[in-house]
């Protein structure tokens, strides 16, 4: 009988990938807070974020087009501020991860931010493979202060949407791009973000390496969000 169950459950797992190495998590955040989302795996995870169009759409046909994808991810910090209005954010995860979910009132941390405090707004760990690699730097205000430190020596430049579009399609080389970078350096970086427009990071090495990064809220982001 024991045999049959365990045949039965494998053969189970083996037609139901979904089942066996993916599962989804829902957030709901009431208007006027703020939803830290923490995800943490011991090797590395894809994570798929989906507002309610973009879930609909996987829900029908499976596909994660329009979604925000993280790959490679080991540890990840991810914020949901519904200043205005309720939001629902869905997180789908190859593999499985530990999830934690922290809200904060949206005016409390504001106001503790124009008090002087730093506060934790985002971040990641990744590993970043060999050659050229990118990631999504999760920002979105101006003045946050970012870090980012890898684990060994490996070039990393901070580009804006249009460079890494440029970077992806081939039309220019990662020299380029690092040369021209407004924020580069060896092996750690810590900035602060020029303005709303999305950033990404690319990393060049020989061998492969985990790049960590962290955006801090402060006082001059106040007046932009949380």
């Amino acid at each position: 009988m024991d045999k049959l169950f365990a045949t039965l459950v494998i053969t189970f797992l083996l037609y139901s990938p979904s089942f066996a190495f993916e599962y989804e998590k829902k957030v709901f955040v009431e208007r006027e807070k703020v939803a830290f989302v923490e995800i943490k795996s011991d090797k590395p995870v894809d994570i798929f974020i989906m507002y309610s169009p973009q879930y609909k759409n996987y829900t029908k046909s499976g596909s994660t087009e329009g979604a925000f994808d993280m790959r490679n991810i080991r540890w990840y910090i991810y914020p949901i501020p519904a200043m205005f209005d309720d939001q629902t954010v869905y997180f789908i995860v190859k593999e499985g991860a530990e999830f934690k979910v922290t809200y904060e009132n949206v005016k409390e941390r504001i106001d503790r931010l124009f008090k002087g405090d730093m506060l934790l707004r985002s971040g990641a760990d990744s590993f970043f493979k060999k050659g050229i690699d990118s990631i999504r730097l999760t920002q979105n205000l101006p003045d946050l202060q970012i870090e980012i430190e890898a684990s060994e020596d490996v070039q990393i430049a901070v580009v804006k949407v249009m460079d890494y579009i440029s970077l992806t399609r081939g039309k220019k080389s990662f020299e380029e791009i690092y040369e021209n970078a407004s924020f580069k350096g060896v092996k750690s970086l810590n900035f602060r973000s020029p303005d709303f427009d999305d950033l990404y990071l690319i990393a060049k090495s020989e061998n492969g390496v985990n790049i960590k990064y962290k955006t801090w809220a402060n006082k001059d982001t106040a007046s932009s969000g949380c």
